[in-house]
Order: structure tokens, then C-alpha cells, then sequence
């Protein structure tokens, strides 16, 4: 997951969402923008950990690593054949 990439996580204490870079959430202190109260990078370990697991699988699941449950390849082509040469691009 990019550094650089957005996402939203609740504020420990007021639990108004903080929308940031994941960078932001690293840093080993902060503050909430909405209740000003001090933030240390490990209130937000386990929030993280879970995000980059979720992104890292949604990637897997896009590059075709593993497959939705009860797809059997028919919903995403993988298992299908092409029903004409057209379909493989030969015009001839």
C-alpha cells in the first residue's frame, strides 16, 4: 500500500472519522484535527495492519490470485474458451 494513499480511520477518542494519507497515521505522534487530542502512531497499529491485509488481498483478487467464493471461472473468463477466432482477435 503507497504511503501516499488516502484512507479514513476514527479518532481514538472521538471517534470522528480522520480521512489522511497513510503516512499521517504512521507518524509516531499527531494530533485529531477535530478534538485536538494526542494521537501516538500505535493507537492505530491494528486499524492499519487490517487495512493493508484487506488492500493486499482486493489486489490478489484483482490480479486473479484467488478467486470470489462459488466462482467457478465462468464470471471472470477463466475457465471459458473463446467461442470464435474473433474473440482472439484473428479477423481472418
Amino acid at each position: 500500500m503507497n504511503e501516499s494513499e488516502m484512507i479514513s480511520l476514527p479518532c481514538p477518542t472521538c471517534q470522528t472519522a480522520i480521512y489522511r494519507p497513510l503516512s499521517w497515521f504512521r507518524r509516531t505522534y499527531g494530533t485529531c484535527p477535530h478534538c485536538g487530542t494526542g494521537l501516538a502512531s500505535g493507537q492505530f497499529a491494528e486499524l492499519l495492519d487490517a487495512v493493508e491485509r484487506e488492500f493486499d488481498a482486493r489486489i490478489d483478487e484483482l490480479l486473479g490470485g484467488q478467486d470470489q467464493p462459488g466462482c467457478s471461472g465462468g464470471c471472470c473468463s477463466r475457465n471459458r474458451s473463446p467461442s470464435s477466432p474473433r474473440e482472439v482477435g484473428d479477423e481472418g
